[in-house]
């Protein structure tokens, strides 16, 4: 391996272009959901050890979508992006640009748009070989299922000859050395070396294995069928879910109603634990307060501001309401001396610091700082759930937020919010939280609701919400600028009771159940005899008809079929028909 020094950087280099002979446009066709290339974006933004995503192409659509994913484009000219092209010019190419661009770069992941299962673990694993063996370069590869020498081919003929010899397949596959295939999906490098010899370093190779299954390689339609199985089958298999201090959260549990006091208390600790004397009453298990420490949060210009639920700047406001760090201390303690769990939002680093210092079991991101990456990765390096509010933020900007998550392996939960307070019906819009589900499918999803009831929130729950967030106070004559849009706690208790309920309604499919059976019996309508028939007598509807009750051998649905038929037997009128009835039945 080429040693480098100074400040170095690692990048992900993805190749797609848009021209494909096996199957058109396969980089930004739909694989569960997502574009194909989105995989790979993906998880190369979520491995720790890559510091920048690039796609090189030629594709207009390509560059739109790798961007809207978080990837950097490299513009690929038409000469390098033929069938014929190898792989080498293209990657020699973008590392050129790259280091004409001023980037130090130390080692290339180069990853195929191709192998969209695998995963940030593949990445680091193989990068862990990459170093331990002083390589030149780590290939992913897997051991085949069968033996390539054991192969046929076809002729024209359709008939089938040995691939390696004009008899039938001659080796057997246990005198044969182990095989291992590259998969495509992961080769590391170093740059420099590249640069030096532009070809992807052959001299001191080392393996990544990866499973046959995960070697999967995109290049038939049957392909990306059988990849789309796989992921879906694995989500299936996996529960979005995860602990709030011992409170499981997740599609199978009851609704958490987060109770928000944040800064109704209006900077005062005994109205503060008063409000939580209230919520705990009402049932409330999680009590979330607003961390905040306003010189490390606002500049001066934001006593300029003024929000639109009051009168005075934001600044102002919570310089008003903010608790000191000896405050919020003894709140947390008395929210959790009355059995109930503590979290806050934090504004600020300090605010974040302030937090952990305390040793907060989860933290909650606030729409604002949605989009606050830096402070979003600061509270995600300390590994702990996060429920994330993602209003006034578009899919772009909150997957940006969730690679962040997904980079340090947090739990989260991602609220849909409208920041308008209070929040008219109209703008309420459920389908923000069934979109979320839809785009992050790892992502406990909820609401984050301003409204001025109970009634978006059960709504939410009906549409797959499991978090739900409403700011609390213990008497709406109480003064500040989130009363309007607070309940009180009668409406927390039953929001807690009824959202059980919706919870418990969601879900199913259409079909009779086991509990119906009774009503069955009695509601549906089975074949009978309308007339007196005579034993070879042909049933016609002048003969039979349906009557309730649903209990004898043949159903409404059976009656066409029975038409035409002879009876086996002289029948009464008003008698269910049963099978003996029927000859040849």
């Amino acid at each position: 391996m080429c040693l480098s020094f100074g400040s170095l950087m690692n990048i992900a280099l993805i190749t797609a272009r848009g021209g494909s002979k096996g199957l058109p446009r396969k980089n930004v066709l739909s694989l569960a959901g997502k574009p194909l290339i989105a995989w790979t974006i993906e998880e190369a933004l979520c491995a720790p050890e890559v510091d920048e995503v690039y796609v090189t192409t030629e594709d207009a659509e390509i560059a739109q979508v790798s961007e809207s994913y978080g990837a950097k484009i490299i513009d690929r000219p038409m000469s390098l992006a033929q069938d014929e092209t190898g792989s080498e010019p293209v990657v020699a190419h973008a590392l050129n640009f790259l280091v004409r661009q001023g980037l130090a770069i130390d080692s290339v992941f180069l990853l195929q748009p191709t192998s969209p299962l695998r995963t940030r673990e593949d990445i680091a694993d193989a990068y862990a070989a990459y170093v331990e063996n002083d390589a030149d370069c780590v290939v992913s590869v897997y051991e085949p299922a069968s033996c390539i020498a054991k192969a046929y081919t076809q002729c024209e003929d359709g008939s089938l000859k040995g691939l390696f010899s004009e008899s039938a397949p001659y080796t057997r596959r246990q005198d044969l050395p182990v095989s291992l295939l590259p998969n495509g999906a992961i080769y590391i490098f170093s740059c420099s070396c590249f640069l030096e010899d532009p070809q992807i370093p052959k001299k001191k190779v080392f393996p990544y294995i990866m499973s046959s299954e995960r070697s999967i390689d995109i290049d038939t339609q049957s392909d990306l069928e059988k990849a789309d199985k796989i992921i879906m089958t694995s989500r299936q298999d996996a529960k979005v879910e995860f602990s709030l201090s011992g409170r499981m959260v997740g599609i199978d549990y009851p609704p958490l109603v987060i109770v928000e006091i944040g800064i109704n208390h209006e900077g005062s600790l005994k109205i503060a634990c008063e409000m939580v004397d209230a919520a705990v009453s009402a049932g409330a298990e999680v009590i979330k307060h607003q961390t905040h420490v306003v010189e490390d949060e606002m500049s001066q210009h934001a006593k300029k501001v003024i929000p639109g639920n009051t009168d005075v700047s934001i600044y102002e406001v919570m310089e008003r309401c903010a608790l000191s760090e000896e405050e919020e201390i003894k709140l947390k303690e008395y929210v959790e001396s009355k059995g109930a769990i503590f979290i806050s939002t934090p504004f600020s680093r300090a605010a974040a610091e302030r937090l952990e210092r305390m040793n907060v079991s989860a933290y909650k991101i606030g729409s604002g700082e949605c989009n606050n990456y830096p402070l979003l990765e600061l509270v995600a390096s300390y590994g702990k759930p996060i429920i994330l509010s993602t209003g006034m933020n578009d899919i772009l900007s909150i997957r940006k937020s969730v690679s962040i998550l997904e980079k340090y392996s947090v739990p989260y939960c991602l609220l849909h919010c409208t920041n308008v307070y209070p929040t008219p019906d109209a703008l309420i819009r459920l389908g923000g939280v069934e979109e979320l589900a839809k785009e992050f499918p790892a992502a406990v999803v909820g609401l984050s609701d301003h409204s001025l009831d109970n009634l978006a929130c059960l709504g939410a729950v009906a549409v797959g919400a499991s978090v739900l967030e409403r700011h609390f106070t213990d008497s709406k004559e109480r003064p500040g600028p989130d009363i309007v849009c607070s309940m009180d706690p009668k409406e927390c208790s039953e929001l807690i009771s009824l959202s059980k309920r919706m919870q418990q309604m969601r879900g199913g499919k259409k079909g009779a159940v086991e509990e119906e059976q009774p009503t069955v019996d009695f509601a549906y309508a089975s074949v009978v005899t309308i007339a007196p028939i005579g034993k070879g007598e042909i049933f016609t509807k002048d003969n039979l008809w349906v009557k309730r009750p649903g209990t004898g051998d043949f159903l409404a649905e059976d009656f066409d079929g029975l038409l035409g038929k002879k009876a086996s037997c002289d029948l009464l009128a008003d008698v269910q028909l049963q099978k003996g009835d029927v000859a040849g039945g």
